[in-house]
């Protein structure tokens, strides 16, 4: 029997449920030192930043850990101070930008690709320009719909030809598919795994968005100003942080991982494993296009590309490392191959 994805709430209510035993953890940790709070959803890119909780006793600090389920909630826990980080999308520095929020830093990247073209089983698209005339499901308000648009144009689709569909995340998506009410939808993982593990849809091998020239850069960490002005723990955590982002490119590790955070099988998180690429990177121009396409797609009032270069601090991704501002700049040579 195949399995079916969440919805919203179920998938909230059993991350919920499901962090209260490693939070007890990580606070007794925490009288042993600095406790760095972290706004996360429980998704399998999220994967190394819930990590990091086996890597911190290391550099003497322990983590604590708020699920909440979109961007935007996750950006003002850390801008209010409620937490210290939160994960962020590759578009959320020019909205910052767009907002005047001034104590937000971008400070590493953590996943590239890990979202994508899903076509259903029998829909053949060997070209941008055959999905016209075929229904798309999008959700509105998410980067991966912002980089379908860039794919299929900039690959001679006429986006007025191109049917499309608003679907949720989660279930109504994937029912949407079965269904046949959608030829295909953009989503991310492990929705789009899901999919393909099922049996429903697959990857078109010729139509990946991260080729498009934006890239595939797909989410970063974002920290607030009063957690970067101690420098030592910044860069302590960073070391955590990094440490734990390269333990999770081992597969057996990363789907020990996601399985817990996702409740999602095994055979799900390897193919979500196999669709991803997880690096430290910060892809610097991609953050600043997001900025020039604000206004065309919504997210922002006016072009704000000029400013979100001052939100992203390479500091202690480079004390951390060892490396350079342009060794931690771009796209990595791995994600370069997914695409």
């Amino acid at each position: 029997m195949s399995e079916r994805l969440w919805t919203r709430t179920e998938f909230l209510r059993a991350a919920l449920g499901a962090v209260g035993a490693l939070a007890v953890v990580r606070v007794t940790e925490g009288a042993e030192g600095p406790v760095v709070r972290i706004a996360a959803s429980r998704g399998v890119v999220s994967a190394p930043i819930w990590n990091v909780a086996n890597h911190a006793a290391k550099y003497g600090l322990s983590t604590q850990m708020s699920v909440l389920f979109t961007y935007a909630d996750q950006q003002r826990a850390a801008q209010t101070r409620q937490t210290e980080l939160a994960t962020t999308g590759i578009n959320n520095p020019a909205i910052m930008a767009d907002q005047e929020i001034t104590n937000l830093r971008y400070i590493a990247g953590q996943q590239f690709a890990g979202q994508n073209l899903i076509l259903r089983k029998g829909v053949v698209a060997n070209t941008w320009k055959e999905l016209e005339g075929k229904t798309i499901g999008v959700v509105p308000g998410t980067y991966v719909r912002v980089l379908f648009f860039i794919a299929a144009q900039e690959g001679g689709a006429d986006l007025s030809k191109i049917k499309l569909a608003s679907v949720s995340v989660g279930a109504t998506a994937l029912e949407a598919l079965r269904k046949g009410d959608v030829d295909g939808f953009v989503l991310f993982a492990p929705m789009t795994d899901q999919v393909v593990v099922e049996g429903i849809g697959y990857y078109p091998p010729k139509l990946d968005i991260g080729a498009c020239s934006l890239g595939p850069a797909n989410g970063g960490i974002l920290a607030n100003t009063d957690f970067l002005a101690n420098k030592t723990l910044a860069v302590n955590f960073m070391k955590a942080y990094v440490e734990s982002l390269h333990e999770m490119k081992n597969e057996a590790a990363f789907v020990k991982i996601a399985t817990q955070l996702a409740g999602i099988q095994p055979a799900v998180a390897q193919e979500a494993f196999r669709n991803l690429y997880l690096s430290e990177m910060i892809d610097a121009r991609a953050i600043t296009e997001a900025g020039k396409l604000g206004p065309r797609f919504g997210y922002t009032k006016a072009d704000v590309s000029a400013k979100v270069a001052e939100l992203i601090d390479f500091g202690p991704l480079m004390a951390a490392t060892g490396k350079t501002r342009d060794q931690l700049t771009g796209t990595p040579e791995g994600a370069v191959k997914l695409v």
